[in-house]
């Protein structure tokens, strides 16, 4: 694997697992009206949407029918969905998916639906084709680990000493950049990018930062191994998990820098989204099921990265430690479930390309 992640868990397991980013994308759905309404519907040509990270596709198909619905009563037609996301993705389970009873092809079958199997840190398909532009709990995703970490017992942005922390942050910078350069050449003048994603309040002290409970617990369980001697100090000290919540501030940076001349900035802001797994708990008071859900959601994303980065190393093999990981976690949350809260702050960030 040369990224960080070769994405998320495939045979259905991520769909099953991925409630909070439904509630995340399903939080957008007014975000992405404004974002219908803003965009140049092009007059004699057909309306391209694409979906970056689309994983295995449930929540993507959600944003993607609601998308064709608003597109339609601003009597665009003649549509094409590209789905993107790495080549390691489950496609498979994304095609069917699109065959199922939930896929947008059935409320307009006359839609194309294509594949970009290609990091969205590059261009994905052809310059200014793209009309719309979308993309949920993905683009917080570094492309690769930072060079040269030194972080012995830190897994996560907000708990790493400065000094890392600042190489963490600049390679997220790069990479937004990125992401944002290859979209302003994708989409078509006047077309509109609508991302969410994890974000931050930047608060000095103390900082709000999405997720940062949960992996606090995971640094906790991977500690754990570590100083039993199951993982070697030196790989855990290299790693970082690769996901960094965004600042208002920088998010918004590429749009009054290097990209000021093709994007405008219409939107960015931080809003709530209540962790679904902590809402049953609160409901039923089931704190097992509670523990299972958590941990199960946590590993529908986490794994790929884990695996690659700390567990392939392990002394009792990587599928035996990467189950025991996802256990260990799952008992601590059982014995514990209100000492990881997941606390989320959605940053959504809407640009549009310039005429």
């Amino acid at each position: 694997m040369t990224g960080a992640t070769e994405g998320m868990k495939g045979g259905g397991y991520y769909d099953a697992n991925s409630s909070f980013q439904a509630k995340v994308a399903a939080s957008g759905d007014a975000l992405l009206e404004q974002a219908v309404a803003a965009l140049a519907v092009p007059a004699d040509a057909p309306v391209t949407v694409a979906d970056y990270g689309s994983s295995e596709g449930r929540n993507s198909i959600a944003t993607v029918t609601t998308a064709l619905s608003l597109l339609s009563a601003r009597r665009a037609a003649g549509f094409a969905v590209l789905h993107n996301d790495l080549p390691t993705n489950d496609w498979r389970g994304l095609a069917a998916n699109l065959a199922g009873p939930g896929s947008y092809l059935w409320r307009f079958p006359d839609t194309r639906t294509l594949f970009a199997p290609r990091s969205f840190f590059e261009p994905v398909t052809l310059p200014a084709t793209v009309t719309l532009g979308t993309s949920g709990s993905s683009a917080h995703w570094l492309s690769r680990q930072p060079a040269g970490l030194d972080m012995p017992r830190s897994l996560y942005r907000s708990d790493a000493p400065p000094d890392q922390r600042a190489k963490i942050l600049s390679q997220a910078a790069a990479d937004w950049e990125a992401f944002l350069a290859a979209r302003a050449e994708e989409l078509q003048p006047g077309g509109v990018l609508l991302v969410q994603m994890l974000g931050t309040d930047g608060a000095p002290d103390p900082a709000r930062v999405s997720a940062a409970g949960l992996l606090k617990l995971m640094n906790s369980c991977a500690l754990a191994l570590v100083d039993e001697g199951e993982i070697p100090a030196d790989v855990y000290a290299r790693y970082a998990f690769p996901v960094v919540p965004r600042t208002v501030d920088e998010a918004t940076a590429p749009m009054t820098g290097s990209l000021a001349d093709r994007l405008d900035l219409l939107h960015c802001g931080l809003n709530d989204v209540t962790s679904p797994y902590e809402a049953a708990l609160a409901r039923t008071g089931d704190v097992a099921a509670f523990a299972r859900d958590y941990a199960a959601f946590t590993r529908a994303f986490s794994e790929s990265s884990l695996r690659d980065g700390v567990f392939r190393f392990a002394k009792a093999g990587v599928d035996v430690v990467t189950d025991r990981f996802y256990a260990m976690m799952q008992d601590a949350l059982a014995a514990r479930p209100e000492a990881y809260p997941f606390e989320d702050l959605t940053l959504s960030v809407m640009v549009r390309r310039r005429r």
